[in-house]
């Protein structure tokens, strides 16, 4: 009988610990948002962003469930007229949630939700087309795999069937050679990219779309309104040849930044190629969500406002906090794929190589980063940030445009970690080498060299030497070394 009770306390005990306590508080604070962020290049244009009274006085969104879309010719007879017929269904509740793993799960549908939506007008049965280049990205039944924007219904309103957009997922979702999808891994769909007003537009939708890309990117304190103009409308078209490449609001249309992945990123101390956010901890993660769902385009730039609606077209909606912290639970347990490339005879050769060249010195193990900022050309670091221990003294000669000509410019580039390059591609932060062999290849510095990766013209890829001079020998066995990590 003893015995039975102890099995019984035993058994409670488990349960007691096996239950998870989520600390979850006030996510948008006034004194934690007050250091978020690096101060701006120029510092008088650093963001305010709106006060912790005004936030929670939005209301928060309710993420429903979503359903598949088919591609053209697999869509069952009377799909989309039976989604009609369905009542909205709300997908995350957090009074379900209970285990660790509750929570992971639900962080899982936060990712992939999109928050921006848009009406299906005239129903047209029979499926939806994806480019050529995107047939890995559709199952066996015909359904469309992965948070692919556009790609999905959501039933939020009986009888109102809609598309979404601007999901975490849909930017950190990788197709790996083998057909297999690593959530929260630097995106490859080939979706489109920043356009120019078509030749044949309508001087009124030719304003629309030059008044969106100047409040995703305008900084009057940089660039003049009419030059930023003329320059979106010289450009060519450019399309989903470059997907690991997207323009983040606050970037560059000329510039814009590679794609990071997100597996890994609770030892990652900075967010941002330019390192223009704090991450000390998951509340900070989670407020980077935030700005990046939208928010930051209702911040002031001194007297620049670039929007003011923050997260979507609908006036009024934010993430409640509850979503946030799954979000971050959901992050913080990505593990990255296994890696097939061995730890043999070259690869420890190249991480001789790479000890002896001085790499470790910015890609310290194990993170293989030391997680400090680098000072781009031409940015004087001003002198209360020179004393930070975060600040190195060299700056590594990159490209200087979206460190100093954008919103997100601090002056800086973060140093990048090294982990999972055997499944990434777009290096350097504007992401114009596809491969750590373009990446080591001198002739990148050459005046007339046209990248492999994004660009929009010739030219070198600027900056990065540590390398460059390696034998081909080397060079090989160090490119092996960094892929098994």
């Amino acid at each position: 009988m003893r015995f039975s009770r102890i099995l019984i306390l035993g058994a409670l005990a488990v349960g007691v610990l096996a239950q998870f306590r989520p600390d979850i508080s006030r996510v948008w604070n006034d004194k934690d948002v007050e250091t978020l962020e690096m101060p701006l290049a120029q510092r008088d244009r650093s963001p305010r962003h709106m006060s912790e009274a005004e936030y929670y006085k939005l209301k928060p969104r309710v993420i429903y469930r979503s359903y598949p879309a088919y591609v053209t010719g697999k869509e069952p007879p009377g799909y989309l007229e039976s989604l009609t017929q369905k009542e909205p269904e709300v997908a995350f509740d957090p009074s379900k949630l209970h285990t660790k793993e509750d929570w992971i799960r639900a962080g899982k549908i936060v990712f992939e939700s999109e928050n921006t939506f848009f009406p299906v007008a005239n129903l047209r049965p029979g499926g939806l087309t994806l480019p050529a280049s995107a047939t890995g990205w559709v199952s066996s039944d015909g359904t469309i795999r992965g948070s692919i924007p556009r790609r999905r219904y959501y039933i939020r309103k009986k009888g109102v069937l809609e598309t979404g957009n601007n999901s975490c997922a849909g930017c950190h979702t990788r197709l790996m050679p083998d057909g297999s999808l690593v959530l929260g891994a630097q995106a490859n769909f080939p979706n489109g990219f920043l356009q120019p007003p078509a030749t044949d537009a309508s001087e009124e939708s030719a304003k629309a779309l030059l008044d969106t890309h100047w409040a995703r990117n305008g900084a009057p304190w940089i660039e003049l309104r009419e030059a930023f103009d003329k320059a979106i409308r010289a450009m060519a078209p450019v399309t989903g040849e470059f997907p690991e490449v997207i323009m983040r609001q606050g970037t560059s249309a000329m510039s814009p930044p590679r794609i990071p992945s997100l597996i890994g990123i609770a030892d990652i101390r900075y967010l941002d190629a330019t390192g223009l956010v704090r991450h000390r901890n998951m509340g900070d993660l989670m407020r980077y969500a935030i700005l990046n769902e939208g928010l930051d385009t209702a911040a002031h730039y001194g007297d620049f406002q670039p929007g003011t609606t923050g997260f979507s077209q609908e006036e009024g909606t934010r993430f409640s906090d509850e979503q946030l912290y799954a979000l971050g639970v959901y992050l913080y347990s990505l593990k990255p794929p296994p890696n097939p490339n061995p730890m043999n005879a070259a690869a420890r050769h190249g991480r001789t190589i790479f000890q002896r060249e001085g790499c470790i010195g910015c890609h310290t193990p194990p993170f293989y980063t030391n997680n400090k900022l680098t000072p781009a050309v031409g940015f004087q670091v001003p002198d209360d940030l020179a004393k930070s221990p975060d600040v190195m003294k060299i700056s590594v000669g990159t490209d200087p445009t979206l460190a100093l000509k954008t919103r997100r410019g601090t002056g800086f580039y973060k140093v990048p970690s090294l982990r999972g390059v055997w499944f990434r591609s777009a290096f350097g932060h504007g992401g114009q080498a596809t491969s750590l062999e373009e990446w080591l290849d001198p002739a990148r510095h050459n005046q007339d060299y046209v990248p492999h990766g994004f660009h929009r013209g010739p030219g070198p890829i600027l900056g990065h030497p540590f390398g460059l001079k390696l034998n081909a020998t080397d060079k090989a066995d160090l490119i092996a070394f960094l892929k098994t990590l």
